[in-house]
């Protein structure tokens, strides 16, 4: 009888424990976070016979980190292309981009060369001008406001990855005391669960990985295997603004540990929300590095052009917009770089930062210069580009030029000072041009439209035709030495002049038994050299050879082809435009600029201003394109991942109704049994 009331009692409390969780599982169905419970029942050999009970959490671990890492890559993909898309759509925008507005420049430029005395066909064209420089100021101040906002978006991103990390330590502490046997009670299921609900969240944020320690707790760890978080210790993400770029973010850990740890993580390493918002601030920032490259090749091919004519008032071509050194981060502060963009020189300017350091196992010590892409990634310039003057030991502030980059970095202190002091410099010289430029012309009349000089046929035989290539270069005064010693220069009036010695007269001359050759000679018929009968009359000044060696790249300034058919004794002159009003020749090669290849794409590698615009628009929406369709992907992926994995762990109503029921019956027949053994019970009492 009393086996009887014994098996009774423990199936009613089996049955009990059966269905509380199964009210708990019903109760928290809307429960973020919450892991649906099974109790499982085992046949008992002390109970009575009756089932001993556990319960547990029902999960896959394995489908659970899949999730975890699914959904990381939907946190970062979508903050990728959603961080991304803004500047995606003004560059590309008619109503915002370049390409729209210097369509319209060179339209007005086109119409206005055909009249070059309509002062109303300039005045249009000074108004279409104005705008494209203005274009170039507001796309680089819209984009920089862009690179802010997602700037933002890391340090809430961090914050909120700080505050459950430090939430997920308190938790795994608790967890770790309560050992894993621990983890079978209601305490310890409900921490779990708590535990788990917070690395869900960060999974979104940074990519994670988990890993379950012998006590039951979790070491949390990054997707580079950097350790986040244990029940010993966690680290706090530190966001800085990098010393040299002030919209470059920098996440970094550390650790409150006696050593006072800090570790640097890189930008591709973090993964999720914040490893995208940190990738699409990088692209942003190449697209400025790209739209100042754009700028300044586009502003020094105008100026010099336009220095290669004359203006309405008989004047010489001004800079048509002004272009401004570059100052540069020190890790000294009594030094100081500057970078100046090389006249001439656009088409070689690279969409990059440079960093000066120094090769101290060389005595003296040389300096190195690095470029430094927008993700961080260097690249050291080949030491013979790197152009130091003067020679260490001597007195003078040093000067690098960097061969085929189109700048010179100018420093406050000799090339021993600095080097005794090893300051490194980083500079960023195309970040901001964008923005930095500026039109220096305000009147309509500033367009030089006609030639600074103009060639001539002397009466001879043949009927060659000179044409003049252009105007290149002038110099600032008649005795001007260096790369400005050219064949022109502007005197104290502002007016184009030729200099003494420079090539005035070109006379084709044939010897017996040898090929002719084009003579160059100066105003007072000093000869200055020649050029072979196999150039064929292209570019005669650049195929010369000249009597006086050491004349500097680029000399005279000016250049000239020859038409037609050339015979011996033909001659030729060059002079200054004194009445240029109704030549345009120069505002051709204004207008042509279009089409030439002026901006650096790669090495020898070059493309046209809308070209590379167009290359530069195309890679940030192919970016966003790109991360888009990844979205997508990921997104199906990870809904596949969470469908397994609440497959097992979230609750089905209709599956635990039927438990209800069910172990409702089985509590009801158990109740009965204890019913049946106290009648039984009560009926040999009585007969007693």
């Amino acid at each position: 009888m009393l086996d009887l009331l014994q098996t009774g009692k423990y199936g009613v409390l089996t049955q009990q424990k059966l269905l509380n969780t199964t009210s708990n599982n019903i109760n928290n169905v809307n429960t973020q976070g919450y892991t649906r419970q099974e109790t499982h029942v085992y046949t008992s050999t002390i109970d009575w016979g009756v089932g001993s009970t556990v319960t547990r959490r029902m999960y896959d671990k394995y489908v659970q980190r899949e999730m975890f890492r699914d959904q990381g890559n939907v946190g970062f993909y979508d903050a990728f292309a959603t961080g991304l898309s803004t500047v995606d759509s003004m560059l590309s925008n008619k109503d915002t981009s370049i390409n729209s507005k210097l369509d319209s420049l060179f339209t007005s430029m086109e119409a206005a060369v055909q009249n070059t005395t309509s002062v109303a066909s300039r005045r249009e064209l000074l108004s279409q001008f104005q705008t494209i420089v203005d274009r170039y100021n507001t796309l680089n101040y819209n984009i920089r406001n862009q690179i802010t906002d997602i700037n933002n978006k890391v340090d809430d991103t961090a914050a909120e990855i700080n505050n459950l990390v430090k939430g997920l330590f308190e938790v795994n502490k608790q967890v770790a005391k309560l050992g894993s046997a621990g983890l079978q009670s209601d305490i310890g299921m409900q921490l779990v669960d708590e535990r788990d609900r917070l690395v869900d969240a960060i999974s979104n944020l940074v990519d994670v990985q988990v890993t379950t320690e012998d006590d039951g707790s979790f070491s949390l760890y990054l997707g580079n295997g950097q350790l986040l978080v244990n029940h010993d210790t966690y680290g706090t993400l530190q966001v800085n603004q990098h010393p040299a770029d002030p919209t470059r973010k920098e996440v970094g850990l550390y650790f409150n540990t006696p050593s006072k740890t800090k570790i640097e993580v890189s930008h591709s390493q973090w993964g999720g929300k914040l490893g995208g918002y940190l990738a699409a601030s990088d692209q942003m920032r190449q697209a400025m590095r790209d739209l100042g490259q754009n700028a300044l090749a586009f502003a020094d091919a105008m100026n010099e052009q336009n220095r290669g004519g004359i203006t309405l008032t008989g004047n010489a071509g001004l800079d048509l917009i002004t272009i401004p050194d570059v100052p540069a981060w020190s890790s000294n502060d009594a030094f100081a770089m500057t970078v100046k963009f090389d006249r001439g020189a656009g088409e070689q300017i690279h969409s990059a930062d440079y960093r000066v350091t120094w090769d101290n196992t060389q005595q003296p010590p040389v300096p190195q210069v690095w470029m430094t892409d927008a993700s961080g990634k260097e690249t050291q310039i080949d030491q013979n580009l790197v152009h130091v003057t003067p020679p260490a030991g001597q007195q003078g502030n040093m000067v690098i030029k960097l061969e085929g980059h189109g700048v010179t970095m100018t420093f406050n202190n000799t090339q021993q000072n600095i080097a005794n002091a090893d300051v490194e410099f980083r500079v960023q010289p195309t970040f901001d041009a964008a923005f930095q430029i500026k039109c220096n012309i305000s009147k309509p009349e500033d367009f030089a439209f006609a030639s600074a000089i103009r060639t001539n046929v002397v009466p001879n035989k043949g009927n060659a035709t000179p044409t003049l290539n252009g105007v290149f270069q002038m110099g600032t005064g008649p005795n001007v030495a260096g790369e400005e010693a050219m064949g022109l220069y502007i005197d104290a009036q502002g007016k184009p002049q030729m200099k003494d010695d420079a090539p005035a007269k070109i006379v084709f001359e044939e010897k017996a038994g040898a090929k002719g050759e084009y003579v160059i000679y100066d105003k007072n018929g000093n000869k200055l050299g020649s050029a072979p009968q196999d150039c064929n009359g292209q570019n005669i000044f650049e195929h010369a050879t000249w009597d006086n060696p050491g004349k500097p790249a680029g000399y005279p300034g000016y250049e000239v082809s020859f038409t037609g058919t050339v015979v011996n004794g033909s001659s030729f002159t060059i002079e200054i435009n004194k009445d240029g009003i109704n030549d345009n020749s120069n505002g051709n090669l204004l207008a042509g600029l279009k089409q030439e290849e002026l901006v650096y794409s790669s090495d020898n590698v070059k493309v046209s201003f809308t070209e590379d615009y167009a290359d530069m628009t195309s890679a940030v929406g192919s970016a966003v394109m790109s991360a888009a369709t990844d979205l997508k992907a990921s997104q199906a992926k990870c809904e596949q991942s969470q469908n397994l994995y609440y497959s097992v762990a979230g609750v089905n109503l209709d599956e635990e109704a039927a438990n209800l029921i069910r172990f409702q019956q089985s509590y009801s027949a158990c109740a009965r049994i204890i019913s049946a053994s106290q009648t039984i019970f009560d009926a040999l009492i009585n007969a007693v």
